[in-house]
């Protein structure tokens, strides 16, 4: 059990980001989800909220590359954003994806796009084994929930163990290590479907565009990405 979730069973609920007592009463809308999501009002207008769309490549050098996969942004990769989404990442820090998952949502609210089922980013078997569980599913299943489309966590495979993408920081080893690192299984079909592909943080882009292109090989006909904070926004 971690600190958050000690606090909140003596207590009353405290927020997420600040260990601040929330108060019970639930008089105006923003209060409710203050409540509702564990986070007090000075933290909620501190979040670097920032809806944001790109179109993201394989290149390396450059963005002009065919094939770009669109990819929607909720946050900037900024405190206090930046540390939920460690602690969710590598410390059990689970009690942030609701409130994570529904921004993320709100953020996918401003599109006019429209799916069939949400795919998340899936780990390596070792990866997964060793974590015990897959952010990127915890961010993905309330917001299939919330767009009643169904959750295709067994659709896209690694289809090999790959190193963690953030030990490389020259761009072009990113890109190879990712490289053809998925699959999807024989027995699952994804002809036709227009799917929303959820991953936690977007980077350079590699890893979910490697994963959009074999969702598309594999006849899925449209792919659009779904992150909670992006380090590539810069304004």
């Amino acid at each position: 059990m971690n600190a958050f979730e000690f606090l909140s069973n003596l207590s009353a609920p405290v927020c997420l980001f600040c260990g601040r007592v929330l108060a019970h009463q639930k008089s105006s809308p923003s209060e409710y989800f203050s409540f509702a999501y564990h986070v007090c009002h000075s933290c909620l207008t501190r979040l670097p909220y920032k809806p944001y769309s790109e179109q993201i490549s394989s290149c390396v050098q450059h963005d002009e590359t065919p094939n770009p996969i669109l990819a929607i942004t909720a946050m900037r990769y900024e405190e206090p954003i930046a540390s939920a989404l460690r602690t969710l990442k590598f410390r059990e820090g689970l009690h942030f994806a609701p409130i994570l998952s529904f921004i993320m949502y709100k953020a996918l609210q401003a599109s006019a796009a429209t799916f069939d089922a949400v795919i998340p980013i899936p780990l390596s078997p070792k990866r997964r084994q060793t974590r015990g569980y897959n952010q990127a599913e915890i961010l993905a299943s309330p917001i299939a929930r919330r767009l009643g489309i169904p959750l295709l966590n067994t659709f896209l495979v690694r289809s090999r163990n790959t190193a963690q993408q953030s030990r490389f920081q020259d761009p072009m080893k990113r890109a190879q290590n990712i490289s053809g690192a998925f699959e999807v299984p024989d027995e699952c079909c994804v002809d036709g479907l227009k799917i929303l592909l959820v991953d936690d943080v977007l980077t350079t882009g590699f890893t979910l565009h490697e994963a959009a292109t074999t969702l598309l090989s594999a006849g899925a006909t449209m792919v659009v990405a779904l992150t909670a904070a992006s380090r590539r926004i810069l304004e």
